[in-house]
This record gives structure tokens, sequence and C-alpha cells, in this order.
């Protein structure tokens, strides 16, 4: 199997999210420059948890796609396994992501169908946000930790990793949506 081919569930979440990025127009574009510059959220000296002997630098931006803005750090040596090893940061409006907003049962019930179809080692995470999870893809080398901070800042929180073992960085990946939470 192709390593670098997305899982089934990575498409759909980006088909969706592709299909409401080009109903959004103009005004997702100036959502997009409205949101926090997830470059600030994090230090390379909080990145470096994941490679104590790597040189981590500053994230760079990565391109602005309407409704959202990421930041990408990345290190070492790229691999036939998984390619280069990586860690985003992205926030997305959630009032251009789901117009007619979320109520906090909507949220629940995302976060649990995440939980559910999140990979074999996804879990809820208490204490963040309106609600928050962790999920593995395994075959693609890929964990994410994903925060809803809808009522408090509108904001969709994820910190994903891509590179070599992505399950043994749970902790390290929660520790991050945490902090970065506590930056917006």
């Amino acid at each position: 199997m192709n390593p670098y081919r997305p899982s089934r569930m990575r498409v759909l979440v980006v088909a969706s999210v592709v299909g409401v990025l080009r109903l959004a127009g103009p005004e997702g574009a100036a959502a997009a420059a409205s949101l926090p510059n997830p470059c600030t959220l994090l230090k390379p000296a909080d990145v470096q948890a994941f490679a104590p002997n790597a040189k981590i630098g500053s994230g760079v931006m990565t391109a602005n796609p309407p409704l959202a803005n990421a930041c990408a750090y990345t290190w070492g040596p790229r691999t036939s396994e998984w390619g280069e090893t990586a860690l985003n940061v992205t926030v997305m409006d959630a009032s251009q992501v789901w117009p007619n907003g979320l109520s906090a049962a909507d949220i629940k019930q995302r976060v649990v169908a995440e939980a559910q179809i999140g990979g074999p080692d996804a879990a809820q995470i208490p204490g963040i946000g309106d609600g928050a999870v962790f999920t593995t893809a395994p075959k693609t080398h890929d964990a994410k930790a994903m925060a809803y901070l809808v009522k408090a800042k509108g904001i969709l929180l994820e910190v994903s990793f891509h590179g070599g073992n992505p399950l043994a960085q749970k902790d390290k990946l929660v520790a991050l949506l945490k902090a970065a939470a506590a930056a917006l």
C-alpha cells in the first residue's frame, strides 16, 4: 500500500471542506485573514519534544486556503516510509465552515463521531474547549488532536503530526493542543 495515499476518511473530510470553501467565496478569504496566525501559538521549543535531537526552526505559514490558516514545522531526513516528519497547526473560522452555527449537541455529536471513526486509538480529550478528539491514521503515519473552541473563540483548532509511530505522539499532541488553545 502506498504510504502517501490518504485514508478514505481524510479524503471525505477534505472533499467536504473544499465544497464549503467553494461556496464561501471572497468572504472566506477575508475570514482567513482575520484568524490568528497559527505560527504564533507554539514555539519551536514546544515542538522540540517530538525530536529532541533535531533542529526545529520557526513554523512556516502554508498556503492560506479560505477559512483557515496553517503553520508547518518540519524536521529530519525524508524517509521512504512517510516522507518528511511534520507538525501542523491549523485554525479555522467555525462561523464560515458552519454558517448556521453549531450547538453544544452538534459539537458533542461531531466529537463522538470522530472518536468512533478516527482510527484504532481515537479518543475524546476532556477539558479543551467545547469538545476535543485525538485520532490516528496509522497507515499514513498521521495523528491529530482537534478542539472545537466555538463558543469562546469561534475557532476549530487542529494540531497534527505526520511521521513514524504517530500513536506514540498522543500525549505530546494533546499537550500542544492545550498550549495552542491557551495561546488563542
